[in-house]
């Protein structure tokens, strides 16, 4: 049976969706149809979870009304919450997509009083002890007072990272995996101080060697839109290096494909899977994810197709 994972998705957002067949800055546009619904990293990762069959608990910071319908959404479809409830809204993220191209209009994220953060404190203590994998999606909320995670007792604790700021403690008391995107990476590399020749050949090997050599990191994935997705280890003090490109698709709506990848590995670690199925499968999901209009909505026949093809497609990293 699958373990639960605890999901600290903590700056979720009401997501607005518009489809254009053309978008034009300056011009009126009439929309005819316009989607609404939960979303967010951490309501991504726990749905698409959730869709592959593992059992995700999400903990988030839910405000006002918008708030309430993340809520009531989540709860419908059989996700697991533990809210912690705020007084300012949570926020909203219009988003509108034309012609392959997404255009992001994100609202500020509220700001969280001290006894918010405290609430938030109790509640993560609720079910820390009785949880052993706990991933981290994305931003905090103004004010968030990071030190509280920080502090948490980590033993016994297998720990999955898919963001970028205020989480250097987590990687200093080691994590499974670390999952972000290209810009993150020259972000981590750049607190690390390590040189960012990205025309050298050995760019990654020389730049994902080193970030493995000062944290203990487990696994280092970056993804980078339609360039080859990477992944990295040590295997008896030894790198590796994989990569994998994925196919040109039609793409319908990529929002969320990150998340789907992180969902995705989440599940297959959980699976028992190795370095490179974990990897296939990640990549299927995301692929597959943007094929359709919503992360959930995802084709688990079309995300096997993919990983038939993809299995013998990996490419190593000398």
């Amino acid at each position: 049976m699958p373990q639960e994972i605890l999901i600290l998705g903590l700056n979720p957002a009401w997501q607005r969706l518009f489809f254009l067949d053309k978008f034009t800055p300056g011009e009126v546009h009439r929309i005819s149809n316009v989607e609404e619904y939960a979303s967010g990293k951490g309501v991504n990762c726990a749905r698409v979870l959730q869709h592959l069959g593992g059992v995700p608990l999400l903990m988030h910071f839910l405000g006002s009304e918008h708030g309430s319908r993340i809520f009531d959404e989540l709860s419908s479809c059989g996700v697991q919450q533990a809210p912690v409830w705020i007084k300012e809204p949570t926020r909203i993220c219009t988003t509108i997509v034309s012609g392959g191209d997404t255009t992001e209009l994100i609202e500020p994220s509220p700001v969280l009083s001290e006894n918010e953060n405290q609430d938030f404190l109790q509640t993560l203590n609720e079910h820390w002890t009785s949880t052993q994998n706990v991933a981290l999606c994305g931003s905090f909320p103004h004010a968030f007072d990071v030190n509280l995670i920080n502090s948490v007792d980590f033993s016994g604790k297998r720990v999955f990272v898919d963001a970028i700021e205020g989480i250097d403690a987590w990687l200093e008391k080691g994590v499974e995996l670390l999952k972000i995107n290209m810009q993150e990476y020259c972000k981590l590399l750049t607190r690390l101080g390590i040189p960012q020749v990205t025309s050298s050949p050995q760019f990654w090997k020389m730049t994902a060697t080193a970030v493995l050599e000062r944290l203990p990191i487990k696994n280092l994935v970056v993804t980078n839109e339609d360039a080859p997705v990477r992944a990295f280890r040590f295997v008896e003090k030894k790198f590796q290096g994989l990569q994998l490109q994925p196919p040109t698709i039609t793409i319908k709506n990529d929002i969320g494909a990150g998340d789907s990848f992180f969902a995705a590995w989440l599940y297959a670690d959980g699976e028992g899977l190795g370095f490179e199925e974990c990897l296939v499968k990640s990549t299927a999901v995301a692929v597959a994810r943007c094929e359709v209009d919503k992360p959930w909505n995802l084709d688990l026949s079309r995300v096997a197709e993919l990983e038939a093809e993809f299995k013998d497609s990996i490419e190593k990293l000398e």
